[in-house]
C-alpha cells in the first residue's frame, strides 16, 4: 500500500511538472517572459525533486530560451552550460549536442562569433560520430550563419562549400539550395565574379519554375551585376531583363537594365531606361536613390563619350548630395567627374576634382571595406559568464551531492534489511529455477532422442534411395551394352552373310574349273577320235586346243582376280566399320561443339543487345535525373514546411480545446484576446499552407508527367502488339533526350494529329525513335534544327521522317549505316548497334527504313509502318524469343 501511494504521488507530480512545462513554453510563446519565467523556474524545481532527467533537461533548455530573449546572457549561458555538463556526466550525446547548439546560439546574439564557432563546430562533431546526417548539416549550416553575421567571409565561404558536400552526399537537398544562395552572396561580397556566377546560376536554375518572382528578380538582378562586371553584355541583360519582368514595381532592378542596354551600344535606350527610374524614383520623393541613380547614369555615359549627358547627371547628383549633406553620394559624384576628365585629357579639371574626392573620403572613410565583426572585449566577457557559471554549477552540484550522501546514509540501513528480505526470497526463486531446469533437461534428452531416430530413419531412406538410384543407373548400363551387343551382332551377319556368299564364289569357282577339266578332257578324247577317225589335221586341232586352253587359262585369272578383289571388298568392309564408329563419335563431338558455338553466339547477341540498352539507359539517367530533380525539391522542402505548420496548427487547437474546457466566463473572457492572436496566425498559416499545398501539387504533378513519360518510354509489353500513338511516342522519347537536346537544338516538332494507333511492339518503336533522335543531335557540332515529321500516307501505311541539319554522311557511310558494330562515333561513345538494331526492329513491323544525306546539308531517316501488323506464328515466336 505504501508502495502504491508513493508511485501514484509520483505520477501526479510528473503530471503537474508537464502542465507547468506546458504553461511555460505558452506564455513564452505569447511573449509573457515573466510570466513563462514564472512558471519554469517552478517546474524546474519540481523536475529535480522528481530527479527526472528529461523534464530537467526540457526546463533548463526553456529557461535559457527565455533568459536570451530577455538579452540576460549570464543567465542564459548558465542554464545552457549546466545543461551541457549534466549530459556530459550521464553521457547522454542528444543533450550535449542541444547544449552545446544553444550555447553557440547565445554567444552569437551577444556577439561572441569565435566562441559561438567553437561549440557550432562541436554540435557537427557529435552528430557526425552519432550518425545524425540532418543534425550535423544544421550545425554546419548555423556555423556559417555564424561567420556571415560577423563578416568572416572566407570561413564563410568554406563553410557553405562543405555543407553542399555533405548535403549532396548525404541526399539532404533542402540544405542544397541555401548553400547554394549563400555561397552566391558570398563570392559576391569578395568581389569573385567566376565563382558568385557559377554559384548564382545554380540558385536560379533551382527558383526559376517555383514561381517566387520577387525571388526569381532578385537572384536574377544580382547576377546581372555579376555579368557586368565580368564583361559578359548578353548574359547581363538576359538576367537584367528577366528582373524587370519578374518584379516591375522595384526600381533598383533598372539600374543594371540601364547598363547591360548600354554594354549592348544600345544607348539611347539605356538613358531612357535610366529617366524612367529616376522620374520613378522622385515620384517616392527618394532623393538619395535619384542622386544615385545620376551618378551611375553619368558613368554609362561617360563611358560611351556622351559627356554632355554625363556632366548634366552629374550636376544634379552633386545638387542633391549637397542638399542632403549625404557625404557617400557626393564621394561617388567627384569620383566620376575625376574620371571622365581625366579620359578627356583635362588635367585641370581631373585634378580639382580628385582633390576634392580625396578630401571627402578622408570624412567618409573606406566605406566598401568588409570588417570583421569579432571583437575581443565581447569574447573576453562570453568567457568571463561561462567561467561564472561552471562555478555556480559546481557549487550547487556540490551541495546536492553532499545532500544526497545524508540521503544516502539514512536509506542504507533500510536496504540492508531489505538485502535480506530479497535473500531468503531469491533461496526460494533459485530452488525454483532448479526444478524447472531439471524439467527442461529432461525434455531436451527426450527431443535428442526423437531427433536421433528422426536422423537414423532419414539415412535408412537415403541409403533405399541410393541403392535404388545406383540399380537404375546399373539397369541403364546394362541397356546400354545390350544396344551394343546387338550392333556388334549385326556387323558380324553382315560380316558372316558376306563370307558364305564368298564360299559360295570359291564353290562355283570350283565347279567351273572341274567343268572346264571335263570339257578338257571330252574335247581331247573327242579330237582323238576324230583324228583318229576323221582323219583332221593334227596342226587344227593343236591350234583348237591352243585357243581353248587359253580361253581357260584367262577365266582362272579372272576368278583368281575376282576372289582377291572379294578379299579387298571384304577388308574394306571391316575398315568401313572401323571408321563408321570413329565417324559416330566424331559427329557427336561435332554436334556438341556445335550446339556450344550455337549457344555462345546467341549470348553474345543478348550481351550486345544489352550494351545498347546500357547505352540508353544511359540516356535515360542523365535525362531524367536533371528534370526530376526541381519537383523532387518542390515536394520536399514544402512538405517539411508544411510539417512545421502542422505542428503550429496543433498547438493552437490544443488552446481552443483547453478554452472550451472551461466553465467559468470570467476566465473565458480572459483568454478572448490571446485566441484572437491566435486566429490572426492561424490565417497567416492557412495562406501560406495554401501556397505551399500548391507547390508541392506543381511539384507532384510535373514529377506524374514525367513518370507517365518514362511509363511510354520503357513499356514491357513487347512480348504483346499493342495499339500505340506515335506522337505519343515520339513525346516521351524528347523527354529522355530534354537534357541533351535544350541548350543545342531547337527540336520542330510537325505532327499529323488525324494518324490513328497503329498495331506495333511500343517499347521496340520507343527505342528506335530514341536512337535516331539521339543520333541526330550527335550529327550536329553547334546548335541546329531536328524536325520530327509524322504523316498519315494511306488507309494502310503512316511516315516518319527525322531531319537534322548536321554534318550530312558520303555514300561510302551510307552503305554500311545499318550493318552492325558500324559507327562513325569516337572509341567509347558508341556500340555501332544502334542502327542495326533499329533496322532489325523496323523489319520486324513489316516496315520499311531509309537514310538520304546530303555532305554539309543534313540528314533524314524515312521510316514506313504498316497500320496494321500481321505475323506469323514463326515470326512471332522470334518476337517473342
Amino acid at each position: 500500500m505504501l508502495s502504491f501511494s508513493a508511485s501514484y504521488g509520483q505520477a501526479v507530480s510528473e503530471t503537474e511538472a508537464r502542465s507547468l512545462l506546458e504553461k511555460t513554453n505558452y506564455n513564452k510563446k505569447r511573449g509573457n517572459l515573466e510570466g513563462a519565467l514564472g512558471y519554469g523556474l517552478l517546474g524546474l524545481d519540481q523536475a529535480e525533486s522528481l530527479d527526472s532527467e528529461d523534464l530537467i533537461f526540457e526546463f533548463r533548455s526553456v529557461l535559457g530560451d527565455i533568459y536570451l530573449s530577455k538579452k540576460d546572457f549570464k543567465k542564459s549561458i548558465h542554464y545552457f552550460l549546466s545543461i551541457v555538463l549534466h549530459a556530459k556526466r550521464i553521457g547522454n550525446q542528444d543533450q550535449l549536442a542541444k547544449g552545446y547548439y544553444n550555447l553557440a546560439e547565445t554567444y552569437s546574439s551577444m556577439g561572441a562569433y569565435n566562441k559561438a564557432s567553437d561549440y557550432y563546430y562541436q554540435v557537427s562533431v557529435i552528430y557526425d560520430k552519432t550518425g545524425f546526417k540532418q543534425g550535423k548539416a544544421n550545425a554546419i549550416e548555423s556555423l556559417g550563419i555564424n561567420y556571415v553575421n560577423s563578416n568572416q567571409n572566407e570561413k564563410a565561404i568554406d563553410t557553405y562549400e562543405r555543407l553542399l558536400k555533405i548535403a549532396i552526399s548525404d541526399k539532404l537537398y533542402s540544405y542544397v539550395g541555401r548553400a547554394q544562395e549563400e555561397l552566391f552572396h558570398q563570392y559576391l561580397l569578395m568581389g569573385n565574379n567566376k565563382e558568385a556566377i557559377k554559384y548564382g546560376i545554380l540558385n536560379y536554375e533551382r527558383i526559376k519554375d517555383r514561381g517566387n518572382s520577387p525571388k526569381i528578380a532578385e537572384v536574377s538582378d544580382l547576377l546581372s551585376g555579376q555579368y557586368i562586371l565580368s564583361g559578359d553584355s548578353k548574359n547581363a541583360l538576359k538576367y537584367a531583363n528577366i528582373a524587370v519582368q519578374k518584379n516591375k514595381n522595384k526600381i533598383a532592378y533598372l539600374k543594371n537594365q540601364a547598363v547591360a542596354l548600354a554594354m549592348n551600344d544600345d544607348v539611347a535606350k539605356s538613358m531612357s531606361t535610366f529617366d524612367e527610374a529616376i522620374n520613378r524614383s522622385e515620384k517616392l520623393r527618394k532623393s538619395n536613390d535619384v542622386a544615385e541613380l545620376y551618378n551611375l547614369k553619368a558613368e554609362v555615359a561617360s563611358s560611351k563619350e556622351e559627356y554632355k549627358t554625363a556632366t548634366n547627371s552629374l550636376e544634379k547628383a552633386e545638387q542633391i548630395a549637397v542638399s542632403n549633406n549625404s557625404k557617400v553620394i557626393m564621394l561617388e559624384t567627384y569620383r566620376i567627374y575625376s574620371a571622365m576628365y581625366k579620359k578627356r585629357g583635362s588635367q585641370t579639371q581631373y585634378d580639382e576634382y580628385r582633390k576634392m574626392y580625396e578630401a571627402v573620403k578622408l570624412q567618409v572613410g573606406d566605406a566598401d571595406a568588409i570588417r570583421s565583426k569579432v571583437t575581443v572585449s565581447k569574447e573576453n566577457l562570453a568567457e568571463s559568464y561561462e567561467q561564472e557559471a561552471r562555478a555556480q554549477i559546481s557549487t550547487l552540484e556540490n551541495q546536492k551531492l553532499a545532500k544526497e550522501r545524508e540521503k544516502l546514509r539514512s536509506e542504507q540501513k533500510i536496504k540492508e534489511l531489505e538485502i535480506l528480505e530479497q535473500r531468503s526470497k531469491l533461496q526460494e526463486a533459485e530452488m525454483q529455477h532448479i526444478e524447472l531446469e531439471a524439467q527442461k533437461a529432461k525434455q531436451e534428452i527426450l527431443i535428442v532422442e526423437q531427433q536421433a531416430k528422426a536422423k537414423l530413419n532419414q539415412e535408412q531412406l537415403d541409403r533405399l534411395q541410393l541403392q535404388a538410384e545406383m540399380t537404375r543407373l546399373a539397369e541403364a548400363e546394362r541397356q546400354k551394352e545390350l544396344d551394343i551387343l546387338q550392333k556388334e551382332s549385326q556387323i558380324l551377319q553382315q560380316q558372316k552373310d558376306f563370307e558364305t556368299k564368298q564360299a559360295k564364289q570359291a564353290k562355283v569357282l570350283q565347279y567351273i574349273i572341274i567343268s572346264a577339266s571335263l570339257i578338257i578332257l571330252s574335247i581331247l578324247a573327242i579330237a582323238f577320235y576324230r583324228t583318229y577317225n576323221t582323219g583332221k589335221t593334227i596342226k587344227e586341232q593343236n591350234q583348237n586346243l591352243a585357243e581353248q586352253q587359253k580361253t581357260i587359262l584367262n577365266r582362272n585369272i579372272q576368278l583368281k582376280k575376282s576372289s582377291e578383289a572379294m578379299l579387298a571388298m571384304n577388308n574394306k568392309l571391316k575398315k568401313a566399320h572401323v571408321n563408321l564408329k570413329v565417324l559416330l563419335k566424331k559427329e557427336q563431338s561435332t554436334r556438341e561443339e556445335l550446339e556450344k558455338a550455337n549457344m555462345e553466339i546467341k549470348n553474345t547477341q543478348v550481351h550486345l543487345v544489352q550494351a545498347e540498352k546500357m547505352s540508353s539507359l544511359g540516356l535515360l539517367t542523365a535525362g531524367i535525373a536533371h528534370e526530376i530533380n526541381n519537383p523532387i525539391n518542390f515536394v520536399s522542402s514544402g512538405a517539411q514546411s508544411l510539417l512545421q505548420n502542422f505542428t503550429e496548427v496543433k498547438t493552437y487547437i490544443e488552446n481552443y480545446q483547453k478554452v472550451i474546457a472551461l466553465d467559468d466566463i470570467e476566465q473565458i473572457k480572459k483568454y478572448r484576446a490571446i485566441l484572437q492572436e491566435d486566429e490572426e496566425t492561424l490565417n497567416e498559416l492557412q495562406t501560406g499552407s495554401e501556397e505551399l499545398l500548391a507547390d508541392v501539387t506543381y511539384g507532384i504533378s510535373r514529377i506524374t508527367e514525367i513518370v507517365n513519360g518514362l511509363r511510354t518510354f520503357s513499356r514491357h509489353d513487347e512480348a504483346e502488339v499493342k495499339d500505340a500513338d506515335i506522337n505519343e511516342s515520339f513525346a516521351s522519347a524528347l523527354l529522355i533526350l530534354k537534357n541533351k537536346y535544350k541548350n543545342k537544338a531547337e527540336i520542330v516538332l510537325d505532327m499529323d494529329e488525324s494518324i490513328p494507333q497503329i498495331q506495333c511492339f511500343p517499347g521496340q518503336l520507343n527505342q528506335v525513335f530514341v536512337n535516331l533522335v539521339n543520333n541526330a543531335l550527335d550529327a550536329m557540332e553547334d546548335k541546329g534544327t531536328v524536325t520530327i515529321t509524322t504523316k498519315d500516307l494511306d488507309k494502310d501505311w503512316v511516315e516518319v521522317r527525322i531531319q537534322d541539319t548536321g554534318t550530312g554522311m558520303p555514300e561510302e557511310v551510307k552503305e554500311k549505316i545499318f550493318d552492325p558494330f558500324f559507327t562513325t562515333k569516337d572509341i567509347g561513345k558508341g556500340t555501332g548497334l544502334g542502327l542495326s538494331i533499329s533496322h532489325g526492329i523496323i523489319e520486324k513491323h513489316n516496315g520499311s527504313i531509309q537514310v538520304e544525306s546530303e555532305l554539309g546539308v543534313g540528314t533524314t531517316f524515312i521510316i514506313k509502318l504498316p497500320k496494321k501488323l500481321e505475323l506469323d506464328e514463326k515470326v512471332l515466336e522470334n518476337q517473342l524469343s
